[in-house]
């Protein structure tokens, strides 16, 4: 019986301790960081980083079932390798150029990403068919033999025909088209948008994986206020349409509620804050389970005067520290900035300055930093003797969505029971709250 347990422990193993396996190689990349992210309802998140080994090496588990887009990218985000996968493992290699560029990609193993990459470079031969060969045919003869070569090529590439049989990549392949098409007039626009609404309400999680979600929900408002000739008859417009998608997607499920969060990332406070502030408040008296991201939206929006600021877990203790919460203060100072940051550099020394005095009168500082390497971070905080923490994710770092920092250095001073007293720039806007 022991053996027969045993047995089938390790047939049930991998759906138990990793659904799927990244694996690859990327020459001129030794010992580096690989950022891995993954499409989470209206937006990517940061999910895993690894370090390659000495000759480029690197695997990653993913431990949760996922269908779509996983992006692979150097520290700052400059480059990345686009892996698309229908929860399946994936093997690849690259080389990563002086430009700092990810290039000479080849996938040995996962048939998404392999039909993936086989489907890009035939989308980036009909660009050169569609938009650049009629450019360049149309500076030479027909007679000529440059001309009669490009045609050539012309022909050679529509008789292309990418395999999109895959579920997963014939479906990016249409949401994609979807995605990108232009449209200028209203009754094209109606058409679009039934198209839209449809995806929107009867997609699978295929549709939050494409990374598309929100590219269609702005589509949709942009279709929407075709036709609209006054701003106030886009507010009512923007106002009815947000009624018409949270309808039909639920804003009591996850999929209502990636909705909500895309009309959150997509119209602009600037010119629908009246508006947008009505849906703030629906999904603040959401009764039901809600999605992480929803929750961040609503934490940052929250983040007003008398309010209690989120918390953050650290990772690792700091000072024996567990989290913000952890750290008790007659007021505390949390500080999100870099090291590779100027104004932070710039703000630093008045900082410490006031914390001497600020310390004694029983306030403390954490300040959460948004650096990527750990020696930079280390010889950038060896003289505060305040609270250092860091994750090493820049913009990704916890606390920063929910805090809804856009720039560093962001002060919050909040009190004792970590109820904000005010969000500065500089430490000189915090002196008459002292």
């Amino acid at each position: 019986m022991k053996n027969l347990i045993f047995g089938i422990l390790l047939l049930t193993a991998p759906a138990v301790f990793g659904q799927f396996k990244i694996s690859g190689e990327i020459k001129n990349y030794s010992e580096k960081p690989v950022m891995v992210r993954m499409n989470k309802g209206a937006g990517d998140k940061l999910v895993n980083r690894v370090e390659t080994d000495k000759n480029g090496k690197f695997s990653i588990n993913i431990p949760q079932k996922y269908s779509g887009i996983v992006s692979l990218t150097n520290l700052q985000r400059s480059s990345a390798i686009e892996v698309l996968t229908d929860n399946e493992d994936v093997d690849l290699t690259a080389t990563y150029a002086p430009d700092g560029s990810f290039k000479e990609i080849v996938f040995k193993k996962g048939a998404n990403a392999i039909g993936f990459q086989n489907y890009q470079n035939f989308q980036n031969l009909n660009d050169l068919k569609n938009n650049i060969f009629p450019l360049l045919k149309s500076q030479y003869d027909p007679g000529d033999e440059f001309y009669q070569a490009v045609t050539k090529e012309e022909t050679r590439i529509s008789k292309l025909n990418p395999a999109v049989e895959l579920p997963l990549l014939k479906y990016y392949s249409q949401v994609s088209e979807l995605a990108n098409t232009q449209v200028d007039n209203k009754s094209t626009a109606e058409i679009y948008t039934n198209k839209i609404l449809s995806r929107l309400s009867r997609d699978n999680d295929y549709l939050e994986g494409s990374g598309y979600l929100s590219t269609l929900v702005l589509n949709y408002f942009r279709y929407s206020i075709i036709g609209a000739t006054s701003q106030e008859e886009i507010n009512s417009t923007v106002e009815k349409e947000i009624d018409h998608l949270l309808d039909v997607s639920d804003i009591e499920t996850p999929r209502g509620q990636n909705v909500l969060s895309a009309i959150f990332m997509v119209l602009p406070k600037e010119q629908f804050g009246s508006i947008l502030e009505k849906y703030y408040s629906k999904a603040n008296d959401l009764t039901c389970e809600i999605t992480d991201e929803l929750r961040s939206n609503l934490a940052a929006h929250n983040m007003t005067v008398g309010n209690k600021v989120p918390d953050i877990k650290f990772k690792e203790a700091v000072k024996g520290f567990k989290s913000l919460y952890d750290v008790k203060a007659n007021q505390k100072i949390i500080i999100f900035w870099a090291s590779w940051c100027p104004a932070c550099r710039d703000e630093m020394p008045f900082i410490k300055e006031y914390y001497q005095n600020f310390k004694k009168e029983g306030g403390e500082i954490v300040a959460i930093s948004l650096d990527f390497d750990q020696n930079e971070f280390k010889n950038a905080t060896k003289d505060f003797d305040w609270i250092n923490y860091t994750e090493l994710s820049q913009w990704d770092t916890q606390g920063v969505e929910e805090f809804g920092v856009s720039s560093t250095p962001t002060l919050f001073l909040v009190d004792k029971d970590n109820k904000l007293i005010k969000k500065a720039s500089h430490i000189s806007e915090l002196l008459e709250t002292k």
